[in-house]
């Protein structure tokens, strides 16, 4: 049985969202315990059922992760300094912004291109 690229892309997908909740989860282990920390555990934690849900066919599960991580990543950008750049922001940011592309490419392509 042949493994699509639409699979692949969302099995890529999922594991980047896999990482970008651990690490969030970490920051229980690498910062001090405050509410900030705590809330952002609370949304990694929320990465990870995602990454779960990714994992399987649902294009609803697409949507929300688009959606959610377009949000997780407006809401770094403004706390991202050009003066200090922080890495773990950083880190986040980046991952945020690939999951959504991915995201929406294979709502596109299972849209308006041809199936694998």
């Amino acid at each position: 049985m042949a493994v699509y690229a639409t699979r692949k892309i969302r099995n890529t997908a999922a594991l980047l969202m896999m990482f970008n909740g651990v690490s969030h989860v970490a920051q229980l282990w690498l910062r001090e315990t405050s509410a900030a920390t705590l809330l952002t555990a609370l949304g990694g934690m929320y990465y990870l059922l995602l990454a779960l849900g990714l994992s399987g066919q649902s294009r609803f599960t697409l949507w929300i992760s688009a959606v959610s991580v377009i949000a997780g990543a407006a809401l770094r950008s403004g706390q991202l300094d050009p003066g200090t750049p922080d890495a773990t922001l950083a880190w986040h940011l980046s991952l945020d912004i690939t999951v959504a592309a991915l995201c929406l490419y294979i709502l596109y392509r299972t849209r308006f291109a041809d199936m694998d």
